[in-house]
């Protein structure tokens, strides 16, 4: 009989024991499951009796965090983009960007994107050209050149200021830029004098001028002016006029300038030579010569010709 009691005790401290159990597992899973968490302390952090339910006083909100190439998902008890940011440890650089604002309320479901934004200087180097410089030397034959000063490329470097998001370059903006090194220009000269070859001689010269070539006399059909008059016979320069002087504009052929006229036809050709600008004339302008004849016949057979005329030098 004592044996059957003490079974039967047994028995019941099992059913006991596992009642308790199963109750224990019950609650946890509810308060696991549940969308709110319910006080268990009040504001004053005085334990309520146990087993007592409270009212709920804060509200648990499941939220993504995306920031520093992660995606978490976590329960906060904050209200505010700031606060869940807080909570969770996510410190935020001064660029860096939040969306939604830190202001903006949380709600269910809420997704918060922080986007790391940083600045840093980037330097590119560029060379630059250098110029090549040709300098004209009257004194030199034509195809003749020589290299005064030898070229170099200089050296410059440009600042910017990089933007990055999450590591990836967004924008860059030019600051500044430094010369390291001045590029220094190739300084050529050339020789600008012709040789023209002709009755045995060379003649040197730096121009080549096609004209159209007139005639005139020192008569009053000419310049106006008649035997007797101060200035008959006398050129712009002073010299007096005589065979072999022409009238030409100075802006193309400087006074008192030696100049080789050819011929280009028949006629203009038996006149080709030596001439002296010695004159102007108010209707010379341009690439026009007035070729001077001792006499008023002469010079209206020749006309007006065309003609090259090669300004010599000494």
């Amino acid at each position: 009989m004592a044996n059957r009691q003490t079974c039967t005790r047994r028995n019941l401290l099992v059913m006991g024991l596992l009642g308790a159990t199963m109750l224990l597992i019950v609650g946890c899973a509810v308060v696991e499951t549940s969308s709110e968490s319910w006080r268990l302390a009040n504001p004053a952090g005085e334990v309520t009796p146990s087993g007592d339910i409270a009212e709920p006083l804060f509200q648990v909100r499941q939220i993504t965090i995306v920031a520093d190439g992660e995606e978490k998902r976590v329960a906060v008890w904050g209200v505010s983009v700031a606060e869940a940011l807080a909570e969770v440890g996510l410190h935020l650089g001064d660029l860096d960007r939040v969306e939604p604002s830190l202001d903006s309320p949380l709600e269910a479901q809420t997704v918060i994107v922080v986007t790391r934004v940083t600045t840093t200087e980037a330097v590119e180097y560029k060379r630059l050209a250098f110029r090549e410089v040709r300098r004209a030397n009257t004194n030199v034959n034509r195809g003749v050149t020589r290299v005064l000063q030898a070229g170099r490329e200089g050296r410059q470097a440009i600042h910017y200021q990089v933007t990055l998001e999450n590591g990836v370059e967004v924008s860059r903006t030019q600051v500044r830029t430094e010369v390291l090194q001045p590029q220094v220009d190739r300084v050529v000269e050339y020789g600008t004098v012709g040789t023209l070859s002709r009755g045995g001689d060379v003649l040197r010269y730096s121009k080549v001028i096609y004209v159209t070539a007139t005639a005139y006399t020192s008569g009053y059909e000419s310049t106006g002016k008649r035997p007797g008059h101060p200035q008959y016979g006398i050129t712009f320069s002073g010299l007096p006029v005589q065979v072999g002087h022409i009238a030409v504009d100075r802006s193309v052929i400087p006074l008192l300038s030696s100049v080789y006229i050819e011929g280009l036809c028949e006629v203009s050709r038996g006149l080709s030579g030596q001439y002296l600008a010695t004159d102007i004339g108010s209707a010379i302008r341009g690439n026009r010569i007035d070729i001077f004849f001792e006499s008023l016949p002469e010079a209206l057979r020749f006309g007006r010709r065309r003609m090259r005329v090669f300004l010599l030098t000494r």
